[in-house]
């Protein structure tokens, strides 16, 4: 019976996968962003977001193992987004998908270049 009941708590500790939906929010958000890697002072933090991607031949396709996403450990919601300093470069819209991530606690974009937001 405790052989089971190890078994079982082994399972529990796996952190689930990041959802569908947040992970496509993400990648609009990145996509309705400019990536400007020749005005980045910094050329090692260049990208984070560049690297997301939903096929797994170039990368993990869970969210929550994303550079700069963090996740709720047991629900699997994004919870935090940490992408200062990124060279990033644009303009947030009240329509932006980023406010489709309503488990989002903390978001860092500072020291980016973000135009009339």
């Amino acid at each position: 019976m405790s052989l089971l009941l190890l078994t079982n708590c082994s399972f529990s500790s796996r952190q689930p996968l990041c959802h569908e939906h947040e992970s496509s929010a993400l990648l609009q958000f990145r996509d309705s962003l400019v990536m400007n890697k020749s005005s980045c002072y910094y050329v090692d933090v260049y990208p984070k977001a560049g690297s997301w991607s939903l096929e797994r031949e170039n990368g993990s396709s869970d969210c929550c193992s994303w550079d700069g996403v963090e996740c709720n450990h047991y629900t699997g919601h994004v919870i935090s987004l940490d992408l200062s300093s990124r060279c990033l470069y644009g303009s947030i819209n009240s329509n932006s998908s980023l406010f489709r991530l309503l488990h989002l606690q903390c978001l860092n974009l500072a020291f980016n270049h973000f135009n009339y937001s």
